[in-house]
C-alpha cells in the first residue's frame, strides 16, 4: 500500500510527468514510421525532433482540455494506431500513405482499396506492437486518476492550451519550422521518408488553395466558351492539318529529359546526337515547344499537356494537389469518338510517383502499365531503355481489339537525372570536341542518342503499319547539368543570364508524325499546353469548346508558359510586367484565368459540355 501511495505521488511530480508527456510523444512519432517503414535514424535528429514536437502541440492541447494523462494517451495512443494501419493498407496498394489531398478523394480511394488483396509482414507487426506497447505503458505508468480541479491547476490548462494553439498558429505563420519541407516532392513516399510522416503531410497539408481570378464567375466563363459552341471549326493558324485518315491510332510519348541543347548555343559533339529526329520532315509537325519547368517537376508537363491549361496559373504540382475527383482531359474527349474503345497509360518506373497510380484513372485512363509490367526489359543505367519502352508500345498495338483504335499515354524514364553514373558503359557515346571536362554533359547527350535510336526503330515499325498511326513525341524539360557547361555554351553563368537566354532553357524538341500524309510544318515557337490540341486537329477529331478557345488564343499568344508568354511578334512578357503587354493580349490572359479557374476548381458551377464532347 505504501509503495502505491509513493508511485502515485512520484507519478503526479511535473518533472516526471514531463518525462513521460515526452517519452510518450516519442513513442508515438516512432510507431508512425514503424506502419510505413520509416527509418528514424535516417530521418535524422531535426526532422525527426520537429515531428516529435507536433505530436506534443497535440497532446498539450489535449492534457489541458482533459486534465488526465492517462486519457490523453489514451486517446492520441489509439488515433496513431488507428492512422498508421490506415497508412500501411494505404502504402501497400499505392506506394505512399495518406496524405491531406485524400480527404477529397474518398470515394475513389475507397473503390482501388476495395480492389486490392492485403497481406501482413514484419511492417505491420512491428507497428501494432509498438503502438499496443504505448498504450499498455500509458495504463500502467500514468496515474489511476484525473488531477484534482482547483484554481490554479484550471489557470495552468488555459495557459497549456493557448501555449499548444499558439505553437501550430506560429508554425502556420512562419518559415522557420517547416522551412524546405513544405515543397511537395514528385513522390510523397519520398518525403514521408526523408522529412517522417507527420512533419511533410503537416507541411503540405492545404497547400492545394488558388484564389478566384479577378471578373470570375461560372457565367463569365460560360459566356467566353460559348463563343465557339457553334463554331465547327476556328480560324486557326494551326488549321487544316488532318489528312483523310479517320479515327488513327494515337501514340503520345512524353519523353523524360528530352531536348535538343544546340538550342542554348554552339558546341561540337564527334557525331550527331539526334541525327533520325531532326531528318523527319515527311507527314511531320515540328518545332520547339516552351515548358513551364526545368531540370525536373516531369508531372506538371504532363498535365498541361493531357489537360490544355498552363502551370503559369498554378503554384505547386497539379497531380499532387489539384485533381481530386474525375477530370475531363484529351484522353476523356479521344474517348468519346469512333474506334477509341480502350485508353493505356505507359510509365516504366513507379507507378506512385506524381501520384500517378490514383491521378490516371480520374483522367479516364483504363489500364496503367508500370515498371512491374515490363518483362526482362534492357535497362541503361538503372532505368528502362527508351527501346524497351517502345517495345511495349508496340505490344499493346499488336494485342489491341480489332477494329478499335489505340489511344496510349506514355511517360519514359530512360534519360532521368542524375548524368554522373561511372559504372554504365555506353556502347556509342557521344563526346564532345572543343571542349574538355564535361562528363555530365557527355553522357546526357549519349542517353539523347539512344533515345534518337529508338524513335528511329518505333516510326520505322508503324511506318510499315496499314492502319493509320499518329505519333507525338515531346519532352517535358531539358537537364540540369553543371553550371560551367552553360557558361562555355552560352557564355556565361546561368544565373547571370538574361531574361531572353535563359528562356533557352525552358525549350524541347517536339514532333507529330503520321504515317499517312499530312501537312508538313515546322513550327516555331508554342507551349505545351496547346500541343494536343494541335494533335487532335491534326487527327482530324472533333475539339471541345475549351479546345476551340486554345486555338484561337494561339493566334494572338502562341506560347504560355510559368516563365512568361510571347506574342505573334516574338516579344516576350514575363508575368510581373504583363501591365505592358497591349490589351488584346490581357484580354487573353484574363479570360484563360477565368476559363482554368472554372475547369480545374469550381466543378459544381462548370458547364462540362464545354470540356467534354458528348459520347457518340
Amino acid at each position: 500500500m505504501e509503495k502505491k501511495t509513493g508511485w502515485e505521488r512520484i507519478s503526479r511530480r511535473w518533472w516526471f510527468q514531463t518525462i513521460l508527456f515526452v517519452l510518450l510523444s516519442f513513442v508515438e512519432y516512432v510507431t508512425l514510421e514503424a506502419f510505413l517503414s520509416g527509418d528514424v535514424y535516417s530521418i535524422g535528429l531535426e526532422y525527426g525532433i520537429k515531428n516529435i514536437m507536433l505530436l506534443m502541440g497535440v497532446n498539450l492541447i489535449l492534457v489541458s482540455v482533459t486534465q488526465w494523462m492517462r486519457l490523453t494517451f489514451l486517446l492520441s495512443g489509439v488515433f496513431v494506431l488507428i492512422l498508421g494501419m490506415a497508412n500501411y493498407f494505404v502504402d501497400a496498394f499505392r506506394g505512399y500513405g495518406i496524405v491531406y489531398m485524400d480527404i477529397y478523394a474518398l470515394k475513389t480511394a475507397a473503390n482501388v482499396a476495395g480492389e486490392y488483396k492485403y497481406h501482413g509482414s514484419p511492417q505491420l507487426l512491428l507497428g501494432l506492437v509498438l503502438g499496443i506497447a504505448a498504450l499498455v505503458l500509458c495504463i500502467v505508468i500514468t496515474p489511476s486518476r484525473p488531477m484534482k480541479r482547483s484554481l490554479r491547476k484550471s489557470l495552468a490548462s488555459v495557459a497549456g492550451a493557448a501555449a499548444g494553439a499558439a505553437f501550430f498558429v506560429w508554425i502556420n505563420l512562419g518559415q522557420g519550422f517547416f522551412g524546405d519541407v513544405n515543397n511537395l516532392t514528385w513522390d510523397h513516399s519520398i518525403g514521408m521518408s526523408q522529412y517522417g510522416y507527420l512533419l511533410y503531410v503537416t507541411a503540405n497539408a492545404g497547400q492545394a488553395g488558388v484564389e478566384k481570378p479577378e471578373g470570375y464567375s461560372p457565367q463569365k466563363a460560360d459566356e467566353i466558351l460559348s463563343r465557339y459552341s457553334d463554331s465547327s471549326k476556328v480560324n486557326s493558324v494551326l488549321a487544316s492539318h488532318a489528312g483523310s485518315a479517320k479515327s488513327p491510332n494515337l501514340l503520345m510519348i512524353m519523353n523524360e529529359s528530352f531536348s535538343d541543347l544546340s538550342v542554348l548555343g554552339k558546341f561540337d559533339t564527334d557525331q550527331a546526337y539526334l541525327p533520325f529526329l531532326k531528318s523527319l520532315k515527311k507527314n511531320t509537325i515540328r518545332g520547339y515547344a516552351d515548358s513551364s519547368v526545368y531540370g525536373g517537376y516531369t508531372a506538371n508537363s504532363e498535365f498541361e499537356f493531357l489537360t490544355g491549361c498552363t502551370k503559369a496559373f498554378l503554384p505547386g504540382n497539379p497531380y499532387l494537389q489539384y485533381i481530386k475527383d474525375y477530370l475531363p482531359n484529351v484522353i476523356s474527349n479521344i474517348k468519346t469518338q469512333d474506334k477509341y474503345q480502350e485508353a493505356i497509360a505507359v510509365h516504366p518506373y513507379n507507378p506512385s510517383g506524381y501520384n500517378r497510380n490514383r491521378v490516371y484513372p480520374l483522367l479516364f485512363m483504363d489500364r496503367f502499365l508500370d515498371i512491374d509490367d515490363f518483362k526482362s526489359p534492357v535497362k541503361v543505367r538503372k532505368y528502362i531503355s527508351d527501346a524497351s519502352d517502345y517495345r511495349m508500345l508496340e505490344k499493346l498495338y499488336k494485342e489491341k481489339k480489332k477494329g478499335s483504335s489505340l489511344c496510349l499515354f506514355n511517360v519514359t524514364m530512360q534519360n532521368h537525372s542524375a548524368y554522373d553514373d561511372t559504372d554504365y558503359t555506353f556502347e556509342n557515346p557521344v563526346k564532345l570536341t572543343g571542349m574538355s571536362l564535361q562528363p555530365e554533359a557527355e553522357q546526357y547527350l549519349s542517353l539523347v542518342k539512344m533515345s534518337d535510336d529508338a524513335l528511329a526503330q518505333l516510326i520505322g515499325y508503324f511506318e510499315k503499319q496499314k492502319e493509320p498511326v499518329i505519333i507525338v513525341l515531346f519532352g517535358d524539360h531539358q537537364p540540369h547539368l553543371p553550371d560551367y557547361f552553360y557558361q562555355k555554351v552560352m557564355g556565361c553563368m546561368p544565373d547571370a543570364l538574361s531574361r531572353k537566354e535563359s528562356m533557352k532553357r525552358y525549350q524541347v524538341p517536339f514532333i507529330i508524325w503520321a504515317n499517312y500524309d499530312i501537312k508538313e510544318t515546322k513550327i516555331e515557337r508554342i507551349s505545351i499546353n496547346y500541343l494536343s490540341t494541335l494533335m487532335m486537329e491534326t487527327a482530324g477529331l472533333e475539339l471541345t469548346d475549351f479546345q476551340k478557345f486554345l486555338l484561337d488564343m494561339y493566334q494572338d499568344i502562341p506560347s504560355l508558359s510559368a516563365n512568361g508568354f510571347y506574342d505573334r511578334e516574338g516579344n516576350l512578357y514575363n508575368w510581373d510586367d504583363i501591365g505592358e503587354a497591349g490589351a488584346r493580349y490581357q484580354k487573353w490572359i484574363r479570360e484563360y484565368k477565368i476559363v482554368q479557374y472554372n475547369y480545374l476548381f469550381d466543378e459544381k458551377n462548370r458547364n462540362n459540355a464545354h470540356y467534354q464532347l458528348k459520347e457518340k
